[in-house]
């Protein structure tokens, strides 16, 4: 693992300046950081009111979780570096920088442009493939924090998940603190209420979510509407086939995705059953969400690039998904991971 110098990141985000930070949780501040030569990077720096033993034990969880990791679809850790404030020192978490912004923002925000639907496809395959990377691990790595604001995406517009603050080893539930329960209100299994129920399917659970607030655009817990919790006001809807009552309104749906995005809601509701047994893995979700995203296609009287784009789409739906690039408005991908016309402001 790379080590950084103090100096060169303080140089690097303006001695960490107002105008450099980018987000704030429970457990740090993350700063945009430029570092000599023109690499950005953002930089995750604990919040000084913690003690200096919960500092270093929370960072030392966090960075073996992350240098554990490697995937296409997390973000992912370059590095480490050591602050020195009284005498004391504190770790900084250098990770790869994430210019386009969070889910959260892309489907809530009044500035941004709403999302088309294979784009949203594309998205939570990604979404669902960074989970089943945890999942898949030696031992299962569970997150404990899936949700939209820490699904960040690159400057390719590819979804990344990210924050391994409150992530642990499915091989140290006993033993650890933090496998006391803890999450994020709305997006939090009810059934995980005790230690002993923490698994997997809690991870599945929040998937599930997210993808509704994909599908909806709808936020997870608004208190203007009823019922606030977007899991109480979806399910029903879908058992009573009224689907086309949960999508998004601000996008017109395409005639030719409307059996896969009403799959996506079946899905969806799988996911986040009360029943934790009847919840799918993430292996399940994630080959079934690779067989929906292959089906995606062009009309041929929806795009004028028909030759140029459809026969690279062909070709990468014939191996696993793991970037994509929308080269007409609503139709089609490219592989290369970048769209047309879309711009962010940047947020970590």
């Amino acid at each position: 693992m790379k080590e950084y110098s103090y100096e060169d990141i303080e140089a690097a985000t303006k001695g960490f300046a107002l105008d450099q930070l980018i987000g704030k949780g429970s457990h740090g501040c993350v700063y945009k950081g430029t570092l000599r030569g023109g690499k950005q990077v953002a930089v995750k720096k604990p919040l000084e009111k913690l003690q200096e033993l919960e500092q270093d034990s929370k960072l030392d969880h966090e960075i073996d979780i992350l240098a554990s990791l490697h995937g296409n679809h997390l973000v992912n850790l370059l590095g480490v570096s050591h602050s020195s404030v009284d005498h004391n020192k504190h770790k900084l978490l250098v990770m790869e920088f994430m210019p386009n912004g969070s889910l959260h923002d892309l489907l809530h925000s009044s500035h941004s442009c709403p999302p088309s639907w294979p784009r949203r496809v594309i998205m939570v395959l990604q979404i669902a493939q960074a989970v089943l990377s945890l999942h898949e691990a030696a031992p299962a790595i569970i997150h404990r924090d899936v949700k939209s604001a820490n699904i960040l995406f690159d400057r390719h517009w590819n979804a990344k998940l990210a924050d391994f603050s409150l992530a642990v080893r499915d091989d140290t539930l006993w033993t650890l603190e933090p496998t006391r329960p803890a999450g994020t209100f709305g997006y939090l299994d009810p059934w995980y209420t005790t230690p002993e129920k923490l698994s997997p399917k809690n991870d599945v659970f929040s998937f599930g979510v997210v993808l509704l607030e994909i599908l909806s655009s709808r936020k997870v817990m608004d208190v203007a509407c009823h019922p606030a919790s977007i899991v109480a006001w979806a399910v029903p809807l879908i058992r009573a086939r009224r689907e086309v009552e949960v999508y998004d309104g601000r996008m017109k749906l395409p005639q030719y995705m409307e059996g896969m995005i009403k799959h996506l809601l079946y899905i969806s509701m799988r996911c986040v059953s009360s029943k934790e047994k009847r919840r799918p893995t993430m292996a399940e979700v994630a080959s079934e969400l690779q067989g929906l995203a292959g089906k995606l296609w062009c009309p041929i009287w929806a795009c004028r690039r028909m030759y140029a784009c459809f026969y690279p789409w062909r070709r990468w739906a014939k191996r696993k998904v793991s970037t994509t690039k929308i080269v007409c408005k609503d139709h089609l991908f490219d592989g290369n991971g970048d769209e047309d016309g879309d711009d962010s402001d940047d947020i970590y």
